[in-house]
């Protein structure tokens, strides 16, 4: 293929958008396209043999173009520069790169030009400057660190704010890692929070240590936010922080000053609940003693309404009237009971009890302190077993319950329903078994469930006048007999409590007869009882005489010793109170034993067996009598102790 001609070479370069020149060593043009031409406003043929300031260059921009050219000339390197120079169309930047051209010699003889117009990226360039200075002068100018690095922790960027912290050269930190400069402890954290970074969640705030420019140990609160490329590769990330270690002090001290309020707030709580708790056993010494001195009443009443009937035949009229003395007696003997359990020193009977039978009772009892608006309504099943349980504490449930439903009603009409019946639970609900229960239900105001939560708590009430008591009792004896309670409340709608008891095997027994005075023969045998109640003290005489038995009697424990100690042998056996002036049961009983080691002595309170036997154990103790107790029930336990009558004993002393 031939070589293109001389004039077709010129007529390519003409064809190429930018300026494209030849200077000899003389630096003059020898050559220049067209677009050199209309660069310098003439015709390409008019340009050969100019030098650059002759063809019309401005003479800075000749100066710069000489030195570059006079470099090549005299170096024989290419060389490059950009200017901007004037033309027709306006400033232009132009990206010129020289190469020498060499002759036969090896001589450079001329400089050929060729030059590119780059003022459209040189307007980038400039305009990525200036925003690259406004955002350093922002960054420079913030009071929070800032730095730049790579996924793997390569820092690219950082504020003199971050050199002050650390107290290094930019140059010291640029291209080294953060890792070194946090918390050893901290860096799992850092890192696994930073993996949690993705285009769809770019901004992780992490709060961790560093070490200051001193080596002091300072909480920071940095946030990253993560640059990605559109396939959504992590590029840099970019961490804004701020010392948070004088937050994070105040914080600490607000969550110890919370701790301490919250301290003293318990602390409050349990001086209220102990002041509380000591007026309860104020109430309860008051109430153990009122009970204790009622029970000594209510002997001599019970025991001699029963032994002016043991008098009389089985017909008599009076008789009727002595059983209605006796039981008005024992229901204030279980009233006593109730306050000494108050007190935490009663003693609670369990036999069984029909519970159809003990709501209506309690219903009719209560008839006159519940709400005028609410009407009783009876849904009770018949034949229902029997539950083992304490009838006064499960008469306090129920008028616990009751009375409850009759609040909660209010000045409102409505009805309270009482429903009981018999359910087989299993061990979801409760122990596997028969349950009797009983369910008080009422159209009242019905409870939130924070109400609700809370209705068992002690002390907590919603009434103006309660104490907070009530129900927590009621849990209390329902869990006392392995039963248990459910409540099922809403506001506006009512609530029912149905509480559960465990079913005997066998329906209760019919009532029972009263227990026939024991006849058996006293006589020939003598007994010491030493009580401070007088009422007491006859009564027991009497009884005991009526059965043959020769009694002593002594008004305090001295005067029961001093009586012993006369004639040791001579009693069969003493009936000896608790609680006496002078001296105590105890310290009497102690010293009956120095006189003779084996003395029968039944002991007499109105407290409960446990409390008032607990200082005799192991001390011989022949029987406990709980006060008031009846005839038969005096009879039955000096005969328990003191034994049949031997026909050879009376044949031998022949006279009581």
């Amino acid at each position: 293929m031939p070589e293109p001609t001389r004039d077709a070479l010129h007529a390519i370069l003409d064809l190429l958008p930018g300026p494209v020149f030849r200077l000899g060593r003389d630096g003059r043009h020898t050559f220049a396209n067209a677009a050199a031409a209309r660069a310098v406003g003439c015709e390409p043929d008019r340009i050969i043999g100019l030098t650059p300031g002759e063809a019309g260059i401005p003479p800075h921009l000749v100066a710069v173009i000489e030195k570059h050219v006079q470099a090549v000339l005299t170096t024989g390197a290419p060389a490059e520069y950009l200017l901007t120079a004037p033309t027709h169309a306006g400033d232009v930047a132009f990206l010129t790169r020289l190469v020498p051209e060499f002759g036969p010699d090896g001589t450079v003889v001329a400089v050929v030009g060729a030059s590119a117009d780059v003022t459209a990226q040189v307007a980038v360039e400039r305009a990525l400057r200036e925003s690259e200075e406004r955002y350093r002068a922002v960054v420079e100018d913030q009071t929070e660190i800032v730095c730049r690095f790579r996924p793997d922790g390569t820092i690219t960027f950082i504020n003199d704010v971050y050199c002050r912290m650390f107290g290094k050269r930019a140059d010291q930190l640029i291209g080294s890692r953060w890792q070194p400069l946090v918390f050893p402890e901290d860096r799992p954290h850092i890192e696994s929070q930073l993996a949690e970074m993705a285009p769809n969640n770019p901004v992780v705030r992490i709060e961790n240590r560093a070490f200051d420019k001193s080596g002091r140990v300072r909480w920071m609160e940095f946030v990253n936010r993560g640059f990605y490329t559109p396939v959504g590769e992590l590029v840099e990330i970019q961490a804004v922080g701020r010392d948070v270690t004088d937050r994070r002090a105040a914080e600490d001290a607000r969550r110890e000053l919370e701790a301490d309020l919250r301290a003293r707030e318990q602390q409050q709580r349990y001086e209220r609940q102990l002041v509380q708790s000591q007026k309860l056993e104020s109430l309860g010494v008051l109430a153990g003693g009122i009970a204790h001195d009622f029970n000594n009443l209510l002997t001599g009443m019970l025991g001699y309404a029963s032994l002016c009937r043991m008098r009389l035949p089985p017909d008599d009229p009076m008789s009727d009237d002595l059983k209605r003395i006796e039981r008005a007696a024992q229901r204030a003997a279980e009233l006593c009971q109730q306050m000494l359990a108050y007190a935490g020193r009663g003693q609670f009977v369990v036999r069984p009890v029909d519970l159809n039978a003990l709501t209506q009772e309690m219903t009719q009892l209560l008839a006159t302190v519940l709400s005028k608006k609410a009407v009783l309504k009876y849904n009770l099943t018949a034949g229902l077993p029997a539950v083992q349980a304490d009838a006064t504490q499960v008469r306090q449930v129920v008028m616990n319950l009751i009375t409850n439903a009759s609040d909660a009603i209010g000045e409102r009409s409505g009805v309270i329903t009482l429903t009981t019946g018999l359910i087989d639970a299993d061990a979801r609900y409760l122990a596997p078994g028969r349950y009797v229960y009983l369910e008080v239900s009422d159209t009242g105001c019905g409870m939130t469930d924070e109400v609700r939560a809370k209705i068992f708590d002690p002390f907590y009430t919603t009434k103006f006048t309660g104490r907070g008591l009530g129900l927590a009792a009621v849990l209390g004896i329902v869990r006392g007999h392995k039963g248990a309670i459910r409540v099922y409340t809403q506001p506006g709608r009512g609530s029912t409590f149905k509480v559960l008891f465990p079913a005997l095997d066998r329906p209760d027994d019919a009532p029972r007869p009263e227990p026939a005075v024991p006849v058996r023969d006293g006589q020939g045998r003598r007994v010491l009882v030493v009580d401070d109640e007088e009422d007491v003290r006859v009564f027991a005489r009497k009884v005991l005489e009526l059965a043959g038995f020769a009694v002593a009697l002594a008004p305090d424990g001295r005067a029961g010793v001093e009586a012993f100690a006369a004639d040791p042998a001579g009693f069969a056996v003493v009936l000896l109170d608790l609680t006496m002036p002078r001296l105590g049961g105890a310290d009497a009983y102690r010293e009956m034993r120095r006189h003779r080691s084996d003395v029968r002595v039944v002991l007499t309170s109105g407290f409960a067996a446990e409390e008032a036997m607990s200082g005799f154990a192991g001390k011989g103790l022949a029987g406990f009598l709980r006060k008031p107790f009846r005839t038969d029930e005096l009879l039955t336990t000096v005969f328990d102790v003191v034994g049949p009558q031997r026909r050879d004993d009376r044949s031998e002393e022949g006279r009581p």
